[in-house]
């Protein structure tokens, strides 16, 4: 995302399979046609913020510079998209004075909710989360096997891109020796051409996120160089002997994944 247009594009990707960008402008126009005038003028603010703030090249880049260009987009959850909707529908129901019109509207908004693939509710959009923290029980496992058996307070630790990305949700003490940027921009097999920045932690991502054991020289250096005490590996790549000549040892595995630690 480096431009408005890419702002636009992440905006309606993360509405999903949803009618979510549509209904909200269509309830911004509402707003703005029907509303008080408090209102109004509310939403008025609201349109202003939005492209001083979000729709705005030169913000991006400002903010980019600061907070990093790849994570800029977190500013659309500032954009209040469902209390805007909710808003709308509820007040587009409960002022019209006609019952019939009231089974109208109530026959529109059903039908937006519930059209195809633009739908809010289709089929496995709804499920029961594992546990509490709707966190993969498989990284809960991984993320305990860590705590249980480390003996400093914040340990490293490198793991396979998807496990990473979970377990800053039930273990943020754990330090990352993969930055988010490096899995971002050099996430893949390929060589060290376009990759000078993050070469040691390309080497790492090659082996824990790939499994590829040809690079023990360029691994065991980076694992020095970033000073790894853990690593979190998929268990089908079968990396312990590999590791070992690294100086990692196995300590436990979950049902897909293997935990190593730095040998004493």
């Amino acid at each position: 995302m480096y431009n408005v247009e890419g702002i636009l594009q992440t905006f309606q990707v993360y509405g999903g399979v949803t009618s979510f960008l549509a209904l909200f402008l269509a309830s911004v126009i509402y707003g703005f046609c029907h509303g008080r005038e408090e209102e109004r003028k509310r939403f008025f603010f609201l349109f202003v913020l939005s492209f001083l703030f979000v729709f705005n090249d030169l913000s991006m880049n400002l903010v980019g510079k600061v907070v990093g260009t790849a994570t800029y987009y977190r500013f659309l959850w500032a954009i209040p998209v469902l209390p805007v909707i909710a808003w709308a529908g509820t007040k587009a129901i409960t002022e019209r004075e006609k019952r019939w019109e009231q089974a109208l509207v109530l026959v529109l908004v059903f039908c937006l909710f519930w059209g195809g693939k633009n739908s809010f509710v289709t089929e496995g959009t709804i499920r029961i989360p594992e546990n509490v923290s709707n966190v993969p029980k498989e990284v809960i496992q991984v993320c305990r096997i860590i705590n249980e058996d480390k003996t400093m307070e914040r340990p490293v630790v490198i793991f396979d891109r998807d496990c990473q990305m979970w377990s800053r949700f039930c273990a943020p003490d754990l330090v990352w020796g993969i930055s988010r940027d490096a899995y971002q921009y050099h996430n893949d097999p390929e060589g060290y051409e376009n990759a000078k920045k993050y070469k040691w932690e390309k080497a790492m991502i090659h082996a824990v996120n790939f499994g590829m054991k040809d690079e023990q020289e360029m691994l065991t250096k980076a694992l020095e160089k970033k000073k790894v005490d853990y690593i979190v590996t998929m268990s089908a790549y079968q990396m312990d002997a590999y590791l070992d000549q690294a100086g990692y040892s196995l300590v436990d595995m979950t049902a897909e994944r293997s935990v190593y630690a730095r040998k004493e």
